[in-house]
């Protein structure tokens, strides 16, 4: 009997095996990609609301204390934000927030505030 057999299922076994395999590195490179990309997403998130959160507490301590010669920092939880203050008009000062999030790379971004209506009027994220 084993002289009758052509090697018919060994190249059809070997040929199924192959494509499982195939189609297996391919999603799993697709839930890598995807994890990846979630990570990212999360990490962004979470640098414009500890940018958002430090320009309002910024503002609303300017409008309390009416020093406008400031600089300090911002901690949370698994980040920190600094600011320093400098003056560009008699009425508009500049506020340079840099952004750090665990070990990704630092973002810089320009506020300014008008001390006549006590707000930010502009801020600009710079990458």
């Amino acid at each position: 009997m084993y002289h009758n057999e052509k090697g018919f299922v060994y190249p059809l076994t070997f040929t199924i095996i192959f494509a499982a395999f195939f189609l297996l590195t391919i999603q799993l490179e697709q839930y890598i990609s995807e994890k990846r990309l979630t990570e990212e997403a999360e990490t962004v998130l979470k640098q414009e609301y500890y940018l958002l959160n430090s320009l309002k507490r910024t503002e609303i301590l300017l409008k309390e204390k009416k020093e406008y010669d400031l600089s300090g920092s911002y901690s949370f939880a698994k980040g920190n934000v600094s600011y320093s203050m400098s003056p560009l008009a008699a009425s508009l000062y500049q506020i340079t927030f840099k952004t750090k999030v665990g070990s990704d790379s630092e973002i810089t971004t320009y506020a300014y505030y008008d001390i006549d209506l006590e707000k930010v009027i502009k801020w600009i994220e710079k990458n």
